[in-house]
This record gives structure tokens, C-alpha cells and sequence, in this order.
């Protein structure tokens, strides 16, 4: 083979390589696109499984579970937490009203103003329920009526339901 062809080939072997190495590293000062969580709230449960519907944190599952215990309620009563996280939980939460959005929203946290705009915008008002430092249930008032089980269910937690102000604190 001619040594020109032999030479030829390996500066576009060397080039090809050095096109990889650099493809594979991230240039200083860049970053990638930082991930973001889902906007679409989740899809009701079945009509046989949904009972008071309950988002936000796991933290508070235990919470909830001995709550619902004491309350007891019938297969369409029974409370029921999705525990997808407090922000997602908020983000369903105030996404709009009736069966088809979840009644409450557990939180470790109290309701950030961002999130009460987004409630509000949406015609929901809402009422807190603080079941200590860092537990706390959100219920649409709308609910309280409409939705089987979630005035009994309110009324069997012990405590007395403040309604959330125009202007929330901020969060922690």
C-alpha cells in the first residue's frame, strides 16, 4: 500500500477520534436542560375505588391511614392518599373541581402562594386542616358537599378547619 494512502488514512482516523472524545465531553459553563416534573394530574382512580380522594405527600401516609381508620366510611367513603409528592399533589390539587380532581391534598408544608393563585384561578377555596408541625390536609370547600364522606371525614379529624386567605404564608 502507498505510504501517501497509509498517512492520509491515519490523520482522518486520528481526526474521527478526536471528533469523539470531544463529542463525549461537556464543555465547561454548560449544562443540560434541568428536568421537569409533569404538569398533567393524574388520572382519577375507578369510579369502585375512589372514596376521598387524597394527593401529596407520603410523609403523611401514616397520618392519613390512621385517620381513616378512626373514620371508618363505607368502599365509596374510604380515604384513599396518593402520595406522588407535595408539590405534585398541589399541582393536581388546584388543577380544577369535581369528581374527576382529588378532594385533598396532604402537605408537609403550608401552601405556597404560587399554589393558592393557582387554586384560586381555578374557582377553588379551600380550607386547612393542621394535624401538627408539619401535617397538614388542604380540602376543597366544594367537596365538602358534593363528595360522599369528606364533611364526616373532615369533621372526624378533632380538629377545627381554618379557611385559607387570600395571601398564604410561605412554605417551607
Amino acid at each position: 500500500m502507498n505510504t501517501t494512502v497509509m498517512t492520509t488514512t491515519g490523520k482522518v482516523a486520528g481526526a474521527l477520534l478526536s471528533l469523539l472524545l470531544v463529542a463525549g465531553c461537556q464543555f465547561p459553563g454548560t449544562q443540560p436542560p434541568p428536568q421537569q416534573a409533569a404538569l398533567t394530574p393524574p388520572p382519577p382512580p375507578p369510579p369502585e375505588e375512589r372514596g376521598i380522594w387524597i394527593v401529596g405527600s407520603p410523609a403523611l401516609t401514616g397520618t392519613v391511614q390512621s385517620a381513616a381508620a378512626k373514620f371508618g366510611g363505607g368502599p365509596d367513603t374510604r380515604p384513599r392518599l396518593a402520595a406522588q409528592g407535595t408539590a405534585a399533589g398541589f399541582r393536581s390539587f388546584c388543577a380544577g373541581v369535581g369528581i374527576e380532581h382529588p378532594d385533598m391534598v396532604a402537605s408537609d408544608r403550608p401552601i405556597r402562594p404560587e399554589e393558592a393563585k393557582r387554586c384560586r384561578d381555578k374557582g377553588i377555596t379551600l380550607t386547612e386542616y393542621r394535624l401538627g408541625a408539619k401535617q397538614i390536609l388542604y380540602v376543597k370547600d366544594s367537596h365538602m358537599a358534593a363528595v360522599p364522606g369528606v364533611r364526616d371525614f373532615t369533621a372526624s379529624l378533632g380538629v377545627a378547619g381554618k379557611p385559607v386567605s387570600a395571601s398564604p404564608t410561605t412554605g417551607s
